[in-house]
This record gives C-alpha cells, structure tokens and sequence, in this order.
C-alpha cells in the first residue's frame, strides 16, 4: 500500500488518547481525505470502532489510526496536532513537505472559490 508517514505530536497524542478513553471500548482514529477545491484535498478525523476491510492500521503508542486506500494514495506525509487557532481548540492536521501546504492545517483555502 502507499507510502503514509504520520507523525503525532505528544499534545496530540495525549488527548486522543483522553477522548478514546470517554469513548470507552476499542475505539480508534480514522483519518480520511476528501476531494478539495482548487486548493487541493482535505483532511479529517472521525472515531471508528474498528477497521474495514482494505484499511491501512497505523498504531502510534497504542492509538489506532485507520486510514483507508483512497485517502492512503493521498495523505503522503502528515502530522496530527493539538492546539488553539483563530477558529477554536482542537486537532490540527498539517501535511508536511508539499509546496505552499506546510501551514495549511485542514487544507484550508483562501483563494475565494467557496470551498
């Protein structure tokens, strides 16, 4: 399967875990990408009780991240976050490495399409 490289950050990390906890059971986070507009795709995060057939399962020190084959062919390299922005508190996710993308957290766009 593709190449996913995803870093969680300690801040991130803790309160996963501390959300998965209130869920209870052997919950996990599922990571998945949506077509975006001109500004290319956008992350997301959702809690899943468990995997699909065809999912990759990242496990990062003891979460479980599903990620399924369409959004695998275009995550690349990522890293969840926790954290305050303009917006509110909460996840934060950035892709790292491609151009223009870095500071991105969600995929945002600010080129005016409405999207």
């Amino acid at each position: 399967m593709e190449n996913v490289q995803l870093r969680v950050t300690d801040r991130a990390l803790e309160k996963m875990k501390e959300v998965l906890r209130e869920v209870g059971g052997e919950a996990g986070i599922r990571i998945f990408v949506t077509e975006g507009c001109c500004c290319g795709p956008q992350y997301g995060l959702a809690i899943e009780d468990s995997e699909y057939e065809g999912d990759r399962v990242v496990n990062v020190d003891g979460v479980k991240f599903y990620i399924d084959s369409f959004s695998a062919e275009r995550i690349g390299e990522i890293e969840l976050d926790y954290g305050v922005t303009s917006f509110g508190e909460g996840f934060l996710i950035r892709r790292i490495g491609a151009h223009g993308d870095d500071d991105h957290a969600g995929g945002g766009c600010s080129c005016g399409c409405g999207h």
